[in-house]
């Protein structure tokens, strides 16, 4: 398998910015092994002391797991909630103008819905293992009940949706991308991203996984074996990882 390519993006400090370059989505199943490894490890390795880790799913990319999703329904108890782009306008409701774009054969979502999953820390696990590579994962590591890193996200997300129907959700979630953090101030970042240590989601549209860090992610690099192919960029590979 050839090695896995990792990108860092500019972004403002503290925080710092990664693709990790998967190629399509689903992962195609000779280079998804190895995806999953890089990010396991990545992922302990950016949570100690116990730091929570919460996995969120995105229902837009839900056909590329649908049977693991609906079969694990019963056990993850998936809660609904709203994605918010930062950089975009507020969500709101269809217009006109959407559906000539939809009629022209371009997808554009109502809104993007992202589930919370409630059956307990094994359904987060399960979640991962399961749908790593599909396109809908979420994980976000932080500290203290995650509670409190929701009710942040909706005090800075909220006053902005207008749409009444869209501002009935439990809670909100940012959606960020490349293009979103791509020279960002640490402020807006640290306004984004609220008490999130490691903002880590599938982005099928950049062929990639974004990793978005408020403490530097070289160490990481170095605790799972990737090695430097240039300015900015890693390289890792499973045999390396060992």
């Amino acid at each position: 398998m050839p090695p896995i390519l990792i990108e860092s993006l500019p972004a403002g400090l503290p925080y710092e910015a990664v693709q990790i370059y998967t190629g399509s989505y689903p992962v195609d199943r000779r280079t998804l092994p190895g995806v999953r490894s890089l990010l396991n490890r990545l992922v302990q390795a950016a949570s100690p002391d116990g730091l929570a880790g919460d996995v969120f799913l995105q229902h837009q990319y839900l056909p590329n797991a649908k049977e693991i999703f609906l079969q694990s329904l019963p056990v993850w108890a998936p809660k609904s909630g709203l994605g918010v782009w930062p950089d975009r306008p507020a969500p709101e409701l269809w217009k006109t103008a959407d559906l000539f774009r939809m009629a022209k054969g371009e997808d554009v979502p109502l809104m993007y819905r992202v589930f919370q999953l409630s059956g307990g820390p094994r359904a987060g696990i399960d979640a991962w293992e399961g749908l790593l590579g599909s396109g809908m994962m979420m994980k976000l590591i932080h500290s203290g009940p995650v509670s409190s890193l929701l009710e942040a996200y909706k005090r800075f997300y909220l006053p902005g949706i207008q749409t009444p129907n869209l501002r009935i959700f439990p809670f909100y979630l940012p959606l960020l991308d490349a293009n979103s953090v791509y020279g960002r101030d640490g402020q807006q970042l640290q306004q984004w991203l609220a008490g999130t240590r490691l903002y880590v989601r599938e982005s099928p549209p950049d062929k990639s996984v974004l990793l978005v860090s408020s403490s530097p992610l070289q160490p990481l690099f170095q605790a799972v074996g990737a090695r430097e192919a240039g300015k900015g960029r890693w390289s890792w590979s499973e045999d390396r990882g060992q």
